[in-house]
């Protein structure tokens, strides 16, 4: 399969989505799908032209009311949302 590469145009980033735990607080006990809290977490994995504010690799925190347009990238389901709805850069 070819790779592909997505460059977003303007002020618009491509994210890999954090998911949330699948075990709580590093036990054995499973969290179900539907118990689970969204992060709304995600990697950056490429930038457009007028982005200043984040680079490739950081993981960024976004606004839980974005409307991100979902785009199949290499086989994963990334997100693509506007520079406007990032509200911080994460620090691990």
């Amino acid at each position: 399969m070819k790779t592909q590469k997505i460059v977003p145009v303007g002020k618009r980033i491509l994210i890999l989505e954090k998911k949330p735990n699948e075990f709580y607080l590093g036990t054995k006990i499973h969290i179900p799908d539907t118990a689970r809290t969204k992060t709304y977490q995600g990697y950056v994995i490429a930038v457009g032209q007028e982005v200043t504010e984040v680079k490739e690799g950081d993981l960024i925190q976004y606004v839980d009311y974005a409307t991100p347009v979902e785009m199949t990238h290499n086989g994963e389901v990334h997100l693509l949302i506007a520079q406007g709805d990032v509200l911080a850069v994460v620090y691990e």
